[in-house]
């Protein structure tokens, strides 16, 4: 077995939010409060985007989300309304997927860290 090709150790001080590259702004257009400011560590990005992700707090409006996103909270908080108004509050330890199509919103409060898995053929960033 290749294990460099089977195998994918995430970084210990990626997952601790050291060493991030910086990402473009969020679109004006989706940011409805707080800082546009964000970065990533892509571990992977081959079938699967694999990444540490961190972002300062931020409410942004979503619309027809273009994929599928796994997310393991590590630090922050995030809020989650549907367009229905229903509200969803994830903390750190906790896991969800936000499901391609989702319109609504997403805040970020607090420094979020979080481990991102996103199908790697079909990434599409806002």
């Amino acid at each position: 077995m290749d294990s460099k090709r089977h195998l994918l150790r995430l970084d210990p001080e990626k997952l601790a939010g050291l060493g991030l590259n910086e990402l473009a702004p969020y679109p004006d257009e989706i940011v409805l409060s707080g800082k546009s400011e964000h970065q990533r560590y892509e571990f992977d990005h081959d079938e699967l985007l694999i990444s540490a992700y961190e972002a300062e707090p931020a409410k942004l409006a979503l619309e027809n989300y273009p994929h599928d996103e796994f997310m393991y909270l590590m630090s922050g908080k995030i809020l989650i309304t549907d367009d229905s108004g229903h509200l969803e509050e994830f903390l750190p330890g906790q896991v969800l997927v936000l499901k391609k199509g989702f319109t609504g919103t997403f805040e970020m409060q607090g420094m979020v860290r979080k481990i991102v898995v996103i199908n790697g053929d079909r990434y599409d960033p806002l």
